[in-house]
């Protein structure tokens, strides 16, 4: 393993094409399981025409400016495609438990195996197992504040970053416990479907310019989607920001401290993020499009008043 560093830019990780690979078979893109310097990597193949590589890497950097704790990714190229390097969040002899098997383990009927539109993965529900006891706060991670008690506190973190970035795959599969010893919430990992990094910078730019107010960036941005429900007997699960503002309700005093942290990251700290990222995986349009859609979530999240 090797790096590709240029000044003031993320390296570019070069892995040597004969690493010991394993598939992983969990979610729909593809990627590999590698050892490499006797550690477990898990590598993602970013889709073709899309931006899922910068975003993953944004998302993890936005995550340490919020103070969340999360999987650590960084470009990558192996076999001669482009991906995101991140390593296993899952410590030796642990294991990985998503929300769709601990739903499963309390309610027999859960859909565990379908993928999307899972009307059961629901608020009260998630809310239910978390508040649990026996879920600690994420291992080795330092809270930020005396006011983060339980797996709930921290989950709201994941989910303003939700609301901030337009993450809509916050699925039953995008959040888990670590069974090691002891059950520890799982660090917030998967940010790849976030910033419109699927769409094509045309698009991007009439979203920016458009004077059709029903077509601009502000109105694009309430459209998203997570994918909890507020109940099973909702046709379409609730919007990022409506989700949040549901859990904050449970826990309005993390939920000021997530906004306060939210609130001190400035425009110039999320520029230089962007900044960093290698001209070769994303294009000004982009940036330009990104920037102004975490500017209007957070304001839209910072009128929140818990």
């Amino acid at each position: 393993m090797s790096k590709i560093c240029m000044t003031d830019f993320y390296p570019i990780i070069l892995l040597a094409d004969d690493a010991p690979e394993l598939p992983e078979q969990q979610g729909n893109k593809t990627k590999y399981w590698l050892h490499i310097d006797n550690r477990l990597f898990l590598f993602k193949i970013g889709r073709p025409n899309t931006g899922e590589n910068w975003a993953e890497k944004v998302a993890c950097e936005l995550c340490t400016l919020l103070g969340l704790p999360h999987a650590h990714y960084e470009l990558a190229v192996w076999m001669n495609q482009k991906g995101i390097l991140s390593e296993t969040i899952v410590p030796p002899d642990g294991r990985l438990v998503m929300g769709n098997e601990l739903l499963a383990e309390i309610h027999s009927t859960y859909p565990e195996q379908q993928r999307y539109k899972v009307q059961d993965h629901t608020f009260g529900r998630i809310v239910a197992l978390l508040n649990s006891p026996d879920i600690l706060l994420p291992m080795n991670w330092q809270p930020p504040s005396d006011v983060i008690q339980n797996a709930v506190d921290v989950f709201l973190g994941y989910l303003l970053l939700d609301t901030w970035i337009a993450n809509q795959d916050r699925h039953h599969e995008n959040w888990a416990v670590i069974r090691h010893g002891e059950i520890y919430l799982a660090p917030t990992y998967d940010h790849a479907a976030s910033m419109g990094q699927n769409e094509s910078d045309t698009k991007r730019k009439e979203l920016l310019t458009t004077r059709n107010q029903e077509r601009h960036i502000s109105s694009y941005i309430e459209k998203a989607r997570s994918a909890i429900y507020l109940n099973k007997s909702e046709q379409k699960p609730l919007h990022t920001l409506n989700v949040f503002w549901q859990f904050a309700a449970k826990r309005p005093e993390s939920a000021k401290l997530w906004l306060q942290r939210l609130g001190d990251i400035s425009p110039e700290q999320c520029q230089n993020v962007f900044n960093k990222i290698p001209s070769s995986e994303i294009s000004e349009t982009a940036i330009e499009f990104a920037m102004k859609l975490l500017e209007l979530n957070q304001k839209r999240l910072l009128e929140i008043k818990p």
